[in-house]
């Protein structure tokens, strides 16, 4: 069974530190808990998924980078998201 793209997205959006809430027509309402004025809506349309300002972000099926790409434009610092460092001298073994 393949896992739905839908339920991938929200989760992977948690996993780089943002908000998310489903909504009922499926879109996700995705925020930065930093800045509460800093969010947006994504939907999928003809498999891309888009903000509510018709940026789009990726397709169905490349959740991670799609996730990546929201978290940066919602200002979410790159050190917390998974398997990125900002420099060597703050590198773990993880990254």
């Amino acid at each position: 069974m393949d896992a739905n793209p839908s339920a991938i997205l929200p989760e992977l959006l948690k996993a780089r530190g943002l908000s998310v809430k489903m909504r009922d027509d499926g879109a996700v309402v995705v925020g930065n808990p930093l800045h509460p004025c800093i969010g947006d809506v994504v939907a999928t349309r003809n498999g891309i998924y888009l903000t509510d300002y018709g940026y789009e972000l990726g397709e169905q099926g490349d959740e991670s980078a799609t996730a990546d790409r929201l978290a940066i434009l919602l200002a979410v610092p790159i050190a917390s998201m998974p398997g990125m460092c900002i420099s060597p001298a703050e590198a773990s073994d993880d990254c």
